[in-house]
């Protein structure tokens, strides 16, 4: 007789309790769950460039199709050095993952041991957490102050242990849209020897980036993604600026060929297009002008954003009853729920153009 047994007890304790990545919803699946043409959806619940992406990045990505059948640089130097001659780094060092999600996988394989501490204010993008537990970490979350969604530093510090490894700061902050005081910044950086990651996966909108930081902190690492403001999130290309004394132990750690060489040669271009990336810093700005009058005028209440999204604050009620409505008339924007404390509350809406924000602005009347 065959013996019975259960492979789930194979896996690692943590792996047990995890829950999945809680993404934006696809077009897709609104227009199944609402019986509506695709065609008439607004996606504007992940934060993508609404002006689709470079030309020149899309030929440079057809023309890299041709070599597809060879694999692509280990560790993508060709992106890397690119990047470093854009921003003049002298010893600041460029790496390029899979996306900024495979970039904070391999700062978890990098620092954290089992029962070693992240330290995360939130509400906040998930993958900080999530990439804690995978680790077998444990990550301690602290609110953001109520009032200015900042960082509580006060309560960071404190937290602070000899366990502490890496502490993860999102300026912009997703979900809510604004930047971080360099003053706090500075003053957690300055507090500890742990590892201070910085998403700046936004910043290309608010105008001031701390990578430059670095050369003095060699604690600090910043994050950086092609998403955004180039409008490449379908190539999932990200990267990260680190001091040189680490990027050794980093490219030794790394998982090779992560980014596709469609995904590079895209890239590579995309640094090139000012043209588009200015067009797309244009629109967001216009747009952010219209949301803050318009808004204004309807009394509906909202976060002031350094990012190419507005955050709606629903509070005391919940997000989630005007998302619905919302998806119902096909614009697909993002309840907050899952990127923790006080995000049930939130609303989360991207930039679009001047006629999609207009239609969204008319729903929004209707649904309020």
């Amino acid at each position: 007789m065959k013996k019975k047994f259960s492979v789930i007890k194979n896996l690692r304790s943590i792996i047990l309790n995890l829950h999945q990545y809680t993404a934006g919803k696809s077009i897709g699946e609104i227009a199944n769950k609402y019986k509506l043409d695709p065609k008439t959806i607004l996606k504007l619940g992940s934060n993508e460039n609404v002006l689709g992406s470079s030309l020149k990045a899309k030929i440079a990505a057809t023309f890299a199709l041709e070599k597809v059948n060879i694999y692509p640089e280990v560790v993508s130097t060709e992106l890397s050095n690119k990047i470093k001659k854009v921003y003049k780094l002298k010893n600041t060092e460029v790496v390029v993952g899979n996306g900024m999600d495979q970039i904070l996988e391999m700062l978890a394989r990098l620092f954290l041991n089992n029962g070693d501490e992240t330290i995360i204010s939130v509400p906040t993008f998930t993958p900080y957490e999530l990439s804690t537990l995978w680790a077998g970490a444990k990550p301690r979350l602290i609110p953001l102050l109520k009032s200015t969604y900042q960082m509580d530093v006060k309560k960071i510090l404190r937290a602070i242990n000899k366990k502490t490894k890496i502490i993860y700061i999102c300026s912009p902050n997703n979900p809510t849209g604004n930047l971080m005081k360099e003053e706090d910044i500075k003053k957690i950086i300055e507090s500890t020897d742990s590892i201070i990651f910085l998403d700046e996966a936004y910043i290309e909108f608010a105008g001031k980036s701390l990578f430059k930081w670095i050369e003095k902190y060699s604690n600090l690492i910043v994050g950086r993604t092609f998403s955004k403001i180039y409008g490449l999130a379908g190539y999932r290309v990200g990267y990260a600026f680190i001091h040189k004394n680490l990027i050794n132990y980093y490219l030794n750690s790394i998982t090779p060929f992560v980014v596709s060489r469609p995904g590079q040669a895209a890239s590579l271009a995309a640094l090139d297009d000012h043209d588009f990336f200015n067009k797309s810093i244009k629109m967001v700005k216009e747009g952010k002008e219209f949301y803050y009058r318009e808004l204004s005028k309807l009394g509906i209440k909202f976060l002031l954003t350094d990012s190419n999204f507005i955050t709606i604050n629903t509070y005391p009620k919940e997000s989630k009853p005007l998302a619905i409505s919302l998806l119902e008339k096909g614009i697909i924007i993002r309840e907050c729920t899952s990127f923790g404390h006080g995000g049930e509350y939130l609303l989360r809406i991207t930039i679009g153009t001047n006629e999609q924000n207009k239609r969204v602005l008319e729903a929004l009347k209707e649904a309020i």
